[in-house]
């Protein structure tokens, strides 16, 4: 047995270990990005249609609206997922689309920086 074919067979294993099998761009059809852009920070919460019809979508999709019966922030729901960041936007955007799924948006705070800046001015002015 040659050393390429003892990797192979460890790949194997590793595999039936749990180890996911499906390359993350198979689970979003090629697609790397989502249309609308979704910010880390953006809460995702199921739909009542989107749990009534969970045994509809494929496993991934079921699960990101399983992981969201309360609403979850897009990096946490890619975390518990264990998927990649750009699969996750990819999977919520289309669930956004089938009505599965919404997301709210957190208000952007007021920024600070300019009257930091001011009092640095300020201090450094003294």
């Amino acid at each position: 047995m040659t050393h390429e074919a003892d990797a192979g067979v460890g790949a194997l294993d590793d595999a039936d270990d749990g180890g996911r099998l499906i390359r993350p761009y198979a689970i979003t059809g090629g697609r790397t990005g989502a249309e609308t852009e979704i910010g880390l920070e953006a809460q995702v919460q199921a739909t009542q249609r989107g749990t009534q019809h969970l045994n509809s979508y494929r496993w991934e999709a079921a699960k990101v609206v399983q992981l969201v019966q309360t609403p979850m922030a897009l990096i946490e729901l890619a975390a518990r997922a264990e998927v990649p960041i750009g699969v996750a936007r990819v999977l919520v955007a289309d669930l956004i689309d089938d009505g599965a799924v919404i997301l709210y948006v957190p208000q952007k705070t007021q920024n600070y920086t300019s009257l930091l800046e001011r009092v640095l001015d300020g201090v450094r002015n003294l």
